[in-house]
C-alpha cells in the first residue's frame, strides 16, 4: 500500500534581531529556516523592525522576513513594545503558518504565552538561546515583575534546550518535564571541513590559535590574552581574535599593555570564518556563558582541536582530551597550561580534531538537527507531545 506525503510545514521563527544581523540564535534561526525552506516548507520570520530594512515583506534564500515589530527601546517600553509587536504580527500571519518556534526565550516567550488566546491555539515551542549570567533564566530574575513573566512564559505549549545547563535552569523554573525535550544546534558540515585556505597570507605565523565570535564581555577575552601573555613565552605561536564587537579597542589597548605585539592578532569581523578556521590549529572558547556556541560547532566540524571553558553547551559538545580540552577554572593560569598543554603536543591535537569532526558529523550535522526539530513540529501540530499529563493551566 503506497503511504501519501506528509503535508509540508508552515513554521513562524520568532527571534529579537535577523540577518544580516548574526549573533548565535540569529545564525540558527537562519541555518535552519534555510534547510526548512529546501525541503519544500514554508518559514516565516518575525522580527524587529530595523532602520535601513525594509518592513514590507521581504525573502531572503527562500525565508520571508517580516521586520513587523517596533520597539521603543528605553527602559520598560521596550518590553511592552515588543511584546505587542510580535502579538500583532503572528496574529497577522495566522491563517498562514502551524506553529511558532522562538529562538530566544524571555520577551519572546512572554509574547507567546500572553498571546495565546488571540493567536487561537497556535502551538508555541520556546527555545532560549543560552545558560548562565547571559542566559534568559538569569536575565528573567533580574527582570522586574519575574513572577508574573514567569507564569506568563510558562503558558507556552512546550520548550527546547539545546544545552543540558538550559534544561536545568528551566526545569527549576517550573517547566514540567514532560513539557521539555532535548535539542541542539546545528552546523553545516560540509562548509565548515578540514582543507587547505585562502587566507594564509593574511595571519600570524604558525601554530595559530584562533578565537571567532563576537569581542564582548560573556567571552572573557581579556582573561585569554592575560593567559596567553604567559603561554606565549612558553610556545611559539600566534593568537587571532576574529569577529566584530564593543570590545575591540579595549582588547588592542590590553594586548599592547601586555606586550603581546606580534603575538595577538585582532583580524576584525568577516562575513565567513570557514577559511580562518582552515587555516588554524587551535581553537579557543573561554566564554563565562553560552547555549550551544555556532563557533565551537564550525570549528569542530573543520577538524580543529578545541579549547572551551567548562561551561553551557560545551560541556555537551567536548568529551574531555578526547574531541578537546574543557578548562574548569576560568583563570589566566588554568587558561595558559591549557594552551601549552595542547600546543606541545600536535599529535594528540591533531588527534582530538579528528574525533571533534567525526562527533560533528555524526550528531551535530545541520540535516540530523533539523531532522529532530520536524518531528519536533509534527508531533505539536496533531497534538502528540506534550500529552495531556504535562499541559499547563
Amino acid at each position: 500500500m503506497s503511504q501519501h506525503p506528509e503535508k509540508p510545514l508552515r513554521i513562524a521563527l520568532l527571534v529579537s534581531y535577523f540577518h544580516p544581523f548574526a549573533s548565535g540564535a540569529e545564525r540558527q534561526a537562519l541555518a535552519q529556516g534555510v534547510e526548512l525552506v529546501r525541503r519544500g516548507h514554508t518559514v516565516h520570520v518575525v522580527t524587529r523592525s530595523v532602520p535601513g530594512y525594509p518592513i514590507d515583506d521581504e525573502e531572503y534564500r527562500g525565508v520571508s522576513i517580516h521586520r513587523w515589530i517596533r520597539t521603543w527601546d528605553r527602559g520598560p517600553l521596550f518590553a511592552v513594545s515588543f511584546v505587542r509587536g510580535a502579538i500583532r504580527a503572528l496574529a497577522r500571519l495566522r491563517a498562514e503558518i502551524d506553529l511558532v518556534h522562538t529562538h530566544q526565550g524571555l520577551w519572546e516567550a512572554v509574547a507567546t504565552g500572553l498571546g495565546r488566546r488571540r493567536l487561537r491555539g497556535l502551538p508555541a515551542l520556546v527555545q532560549p538561546a543560552s545558560a548562565g549570567y547571559y542566559g534568559e533564566a538569569d536575565e528573567l530574575g533580574r527582570t522586574r515583575g519575574a513572577a508574573v513573566l514567569r507564569r506568563l512564559i510558562l503558558r507556552n505549549t512546550a520548550f527546547a534546550a539545546i544545552s543540558a545547563e538550559i534544561e536545568r535552569q528551566w526545569l527549576q523554573l517550573g517547566v514540567p518535564p514532560g513539557r521539555m525535550v532535548r535539542t541542539a544546534s546545528g552546523v553545516d558540515a560540509d562548509h565548515f571541513r578540514p582543507g587547505p585556505s585562502a587566507v594564509e597570507g593574511e595571519l600570524l605565523p604558525r601554530p595559530r590559535v584562533l578565537f571567532t565570535g563576537r569581542l564582548h564581555p560573556q567571552k572573557n577575552l581579556p582573561m585569554l590574552l592575560e593567559a596567553w601573555a604567559v603561554a606565549s613565552r612558553r610556545v611559539p605561536g600566534s593568537l587571532i581574535l576574529l569577529g566584530p564587537g564593543e570590545d575591540r579597542e579595549a582588547l588592542r589597548a590590553l594586548s599592547e599593555g601586555l606586550g603581546l605585539a606580534g603575538r595577538v592578532q585582532l583580524a576584525g569581523p568577516v562575513a565567513d570564518p570557514a577559511d580562518y578556521l582552515r587555516a588554524a590549529d587551535l581553537f579557543v572558547l573561554p566564554s563565562v556563558a553560552e547555549g550551544m556556541s555556532n563557533s565551537l560547532l564550525e570549528a569542530m566540524a573543520t577538524g580543529l582541536p578545541c579549547l572551551a571553558s567548562g561551561i553551557g553547551g560545551n560541556v555537551d559538545l567536548i568529551a574531555d582530551r578526547v574531541t578537546g580540552r574543557l578548562v574548569a577554572e576560568p583563570t589566566p593560569s588554568a587558561w595558559s597550561d591549557a594552551l601549552v598543554e595542547v600546543l606541545s603536543d600536535p599529535e594528540a591535537a591533531t588527534r582530538m580534531g579528528a574525533a571533534a569532526r567525526s562527533r560533528i558529523e555524526a550528531r551535530y550535522a545541520l540535516p540530523a538537527v533539523v531532522d529532530r526539530y520536524v518531528s519536533i513540529y509534527r508531533d505539536m501540530i496533531a497534538g502528540r507531545w506534550p500529552g495531556a499529563d504535562a499541559r499547563l493551566p
